[in-house]
């Protein structure tokens, strides 16, 4: 039985050349190991290690069945891991693991290549997971290693230095980037994510829920992810009246609060108010959720948004993607006055038999007081003089989570505070319920702009009051007005370590550099991240250029695509061009062909030396010119060199030079 040889291993696969692509193939890996599972990175590192070792001694290639087994290993790990093949995550460690075992396996010239490609296949992979500043340039580095490692591989003759690996390479990709940025502008978009795969757009984001219980809010409150970006044009209303409306929820059974169905407007619903509008704009992050936020209450409505008949906005489309879009809002207000009895009962549910010593303190307030007003009055009292606000309460009992809070605990967060108030309010006979959102923000001064993060996370009560409707009560705000007036930091102090560091720097310098990294990630976040079909219609918009459909588009880039090429061919061909002649031969060709034509030709053999001595003996009169020509000529071309005015002295000798004159 005879078998197929393996082929020969390629002869630019020596040592070195290996070396930088297992370099490169770990730089583009790295990112990803603290988001796959540990045995990936074990089995990379395995991998490489032996790649590096056979480049290193020489020794042989594994075989082709220890291949085969090793890649089916490989698989069952994975689907072992994630229980599918596909998908981002699954889809990304096959990728991984195949570009290393192509690594270890690799002979020859095409192979390398192959691998090479699916390097720059990983570094796309990478944005499924970041598209931050730092990733974008972390990923540029890693196609410029690739590329130095392509040149490596294809160059002829010796192993190519450091420097001519990196400068070519740096060279080809300072070339690419007009043209990426010519793609990047102009390429059709389309509805969705551009960096998402489609089951992944559908998993829930972080943020926000459609329901609230005990810790719910205070978990978002240690993260400094942003939720949304808010621009106003004018002046920014006062800081404690920022409550950014979410989730609103209404039924309660006895530790969760959850959202209900509401009748829908297609337009604003009706509603008394007073004053002037807000205007503002609205940067949303993608939270694979269908609400929006505004300020209470709306006044108009964006393209494609709804809103219901609890003020909740809504948009048609699940916002998978960043979201922008123009609101503006009334601050002072009165709605609900008319509320049908079927919703009023159920903003009054309570399960009786759970949370009683709540249920019966707020019966016992109805008993005594007759006027809901002074019931609010004295729920805000007993939350003022005996709670505290902390972002680390104590664990509550799951059965009756309110009592435990209200008569022993007394530490809570916001969603405690809203959550018991609301509770006590209907045991008192008055109809609550919860809205959820974000209160405050960050304001950056370079910008103007207010940045509201997961931290700014907020639950507050509304009750309905004859004659005033919804009424919104913040219980928050009389255990820590703080909170309401200056945001989360200036109730808890700096959470986190660059708000810590921030804060104690009394320079200010930390400070204005996180304001600025903020204002430049916001742009990123905007016109790179953000570059969705909305946005690409806005920027052509404001190039004059209207609405632009698909068709123009691709004009466009095709039209920028030759205009890149062609820049860069041109720019390669004066690069290259022929160097000029020599202006001091160019003299002295011009000078020895007017003497040719005058009879006195140069012979093949005769240095200008030599010429200019047998042109002295044979035409005396031509010797003065001859000899101060030659002379420049001989310095400028076999001397210490000639400056530019020096030559073109000797040119302007060389063009009055005359033989037949003389």
């Amino acid at each position: 039985m005879s078998t197929v040889a393996a082929p020969a291993a390629s002869p630019h696969l020596d040592v070195r050349n290996v070396m930088w692509l297992i370099a490169a193939m770990a730089f583009v890996i790295a990112p990803h190991l603290g988001r796959l599972p540990a045995w990936v990175g074990l089995f990379c590192l395995a991998v490489l290690m032996w790649r590096a070792w056979i480049g290193w001694a020489a020794i042989h290639f594994p075989s082709v069945w220890l291949m085969r087994l090793i890649t089916v290993v490989a698989c069952v790990g994975t689907f072992a891991q994630y229980h599918r093949l596909t998908g981002r995550e699954p889809g990304v460690t096959l990728l991984i693991v195949m570009a290393v075992l192509k690594l270890l396996e690799m002979r020859t010239q095409r192979e390398v290549t192959l691998t090479i490609y699916l390097g720059f296949f990983l570094v796309m992979t990478n944005f499924l997971f970041a598209q931050t500043i730092p990733m974008g340039a972390y990923m540029l580095v890693c196609v410029w290693i690739f590329m130095a490692t392509l040149i490596g591989f294809n160059h002829v003759g010796r192993s190519p230095t450091v420097m001519q690996r990196l400068r070519p390479a740096g060279a080809l990709v300072a070339q690419a980037l007009p043209l990426m940025l010519a793609f990047f502008l102009l390429f059709p978009r389309t509805h969705g994510p551009l960096w998402a795969l489609p089951q992944d757009a559908k998993t829930a984001g972080s943020g926000l829920s459609d329901t609230m219980a005990p810790g719910n809010v205070s978990d978002l409150i240690k993260s400094e992810r942003v939720a949304f970006r808010v621009t106003f044009p004018n002046e920014m209303p006062p800081y404690q009246t920022l409550y950014w409306r979410g989730p609103v929820l209404v039924r309660f059974d006895g530790t969760t609060w959850r959202m209900v169905d509401e009748p829908i407007y297609p337009r604003r619903p009706e509603y008394s108010r007073r004053g002037r509008p807000v205007q503002y704009i609205v940067d949303l992050e993608p939270h694979n959720k269908n609400w929006l936020f505004a300020l209470d209450v709306p006044g108009s409505l964006p393209e494609n948004t709804l809103v219901r008949s609890d003020l909740q906005l809504r948009s048609a489309n699940v916002v998978n993607e960043r979201y922008r879009y123009e609101m503006s809002s009334w601050l002072d207000y009165r709605y609900g006055e008319n509320v049908p009895p079927s919703r009023l009962a159920m903003a009054l549910d309570f399960p009786p038999d759970r949370n009683p010593r709540a249920v019966a303190l707020g019966r016992q307030w109805a008993a005594e007081i007759h006027d809901p007003r002074e019931i609010l009055l004295r729920a805000m009292r007993l939350y003022n003089r005996e709670f505290t606000y902390t972002l680390e309460p104590p664990l509550l009992d799951p059965e009756n989570p309110y009592d435990d809070f209200l008569f022993n605990s007394k530490q809570g967060f916001c969603e405690h505070f809203s959550g018991s108030f609301a509770l006590l309010m209907r045991a008192a006979g008055i109809p609550a319920r919860i809205v959820t959102g974000y209160q405050g923000g960050e304001v950056n001064p370079l910008t103007r702009e207010l940045v509201v993060r997961q931290a700014d996370a907020h639950a507050w009560v509304e009750v309905w009051l004859a004659k005033d409707g919804w009424v919104r009560i913040d219980p928050t705000s009389a255990v820590s007005p703080l909170r309401v007036e200056g945001g989360v930091n200036a109730a808890l102090g700096p959470i986190g370590v660059i708000p810590t560091l921030v804060a104690v720097d009394r320079l200010g310098v930390l400070a204005n550099i996180r304001f600025l990294w903020q204002a430049a990630n916001g742009q990123w976040e905007s016109w790179v991240v953000g570059y969705n079909m909305q946005r690409q219609r806005q920027f052509f918009s404001q190039l004059g250029m209207g609405d632009v459909d698909w068709r123009t588009l691709a004009f466009w880039l095709l039209i920028a695509t030759a205009a890149v090429g062609g820049a860069v061919t041109l720019g390669l061909l004066v690069r290259d061009r022929p160097p000029r002649a020599d202006p001091s031969l160019a003299a002295w060709n011009r000078f020895c062909r007017k003497l040719a034509r005058a009879g006195l030709e140069r012979r093949a053999q005769e240095g200008p030396l030599d010429y200019l001595a047998r042109l002295s003996a044979e035409r005396p009169a031509l010797a003065p010119q001859a000899s101060e020509i030659t002379r420049r000529y001989i310095a400028a071309r076999y001397g210490s060199g000639a400056t530019r005015e020096e030559l073109r002295q000797l040119a302007r000798l060389a063009r009055a030079f005359d033989p037949a004159r003389a």
